[in-house]
């Protein structure tokens, strides 16, 4: 089941950076506002706001309706590597 948290209040809610975080089974886990003034920092929030979310799997990063930045989560392989 998906939910909505209001991380953080903005002055301009059209102009709010948020983050959608994903599961391999939610698209959408969590969708956050987030407390931040500029790019990097909404990129390093949302990174926090994902630890949140056992097992995330992806999170896009929005200022209004501009794309921010997609992160996708590092998974280890899983095989063994072949023998030489």
């Amino acid at each position: 089941m998906s939910r909505v948290v209001h991380c953080a209040q903005g002055e301009d809610s059209m102009d709010s950076y948020y983050c959608i975080v994903g599961t391999d089974a939610e698209p959408v886990a969590e969708l956050c506002v987030l407390d931040a003034r500029d790019d990097l920092t909404a990129r390093a929030r949302a990174l926090e706001v994902a630890d949140t979310v056992a097992g995330w799997a992806r999170v896009s990063v929005h200022a209004g309706e501009r794309v921010v930045s997609r992160i996708e989560r590092a998974v280890a392989p899983t095989a063994l590597p072949l023998a030489a």
